[in-house]
């Protein structure tokens, strides 16, 4: 096997530097700086997570953008649950991001009490999207194949849109009511009636899918950016 060349990479990468540069810069953008007191913690791993997930979404790496986030917090609740008085480290070492979350509710670990909320969605977030995504893209050979695979792609979806909902329902109408138009069919689907399920599935809705899973991606690893950088500024603030 050939590898190429350390110029011939440093030209591909210049090439794509420069065509997704006013792009990244625009997600870029979109993610305010956390703004804390180091002094007040040292979770040195929670830094190195939320720099991952900062250079995943500007990058357009959603999925890893929302896994780096979770991992990031999941880091802060470890964390402030071992301030606690005879706090046992081997109770939580194996335990899940939920797991911990659900642990340090049922210690009353105070300074966490008023993220519970945010920490569950961004749990929720992770484990449907980064983690543990409903969708398995199964070989077509025939019909019936077809068929499972446009269901397990319509559960997905509508899990996606769940989500969605559960943060701006409004943003979830807007994604339920774009127009696909298969030029192939001669025909125009509404988004939300094929989820509904009260419109046939176009051919080709994988293809139509990758037009909004873009804007729903994005627009969950946006939101947790934010819970990780709202948790890790309302605990360490700046005096």
């Amino acid at each position: 096997m050939e590898t190429r060349s350390l110029e011939e990479c440093k030209k591909t990468l210049e090439i794509n530097d420069r065509n997704t540069l006013k792009r990244r810069a625009e997600r870029c953008q979109e993610l305010a700086q956390i703004q804390t007191d180091g002094r007040l913690f040292s979770s040195q791993r929670e830094w190195d997570y939320s720099g991952e997930a900062s250079a995943g979404y500007i990058s357009g790496n959603y999925r890893s953008a929302i896994f780096c986030c979770a991992c990031a917090v999941d880091q802060v609740f470890r964390y402030e649950y071992m301030k606690l008085a005879e706090s046992n480290y081997e109770k939580i070492k194996g335990l899940t991001f939920g797991e911990v979350i659900q642990e340090c509710r049922s210690r009353n670990v105070e300074s966490l009490l008023p993220f519970m909320k945010q920490a569950f969605l961004l749990n929720d977030i992770r484990n449907n999207v980064a983690t543990h995504p409903l969708f398995v893209d199964i070989p077509i050979e025939s019909d019936p194949e077809r068929l499972l695979r446009d269901r397990l792609l319509i559960e997905d979806m509508t899990k996606l849109l769940e989500l969605v909902e559960r943060i701006d329902s409004s943003l979830r109408h807007e994604i339920e009511s774009t127009k696909l138009i298969s030029e192939a069919e001669d025909r125009t689907y509404i988004f939300g009636e094929i989820i509904n399920q009260q419109s046939d599935m176009p051919f080709n809705m994988k293809g139509f899918w990758s037009l909004i899973e873009d804007k729903i991606l994005r627009f969950l690893a946006n939101q947790c950016w934010h819970i990780m950088k709202s948790i890790s500024e309302d605990l360490y603030k700046i005096k």
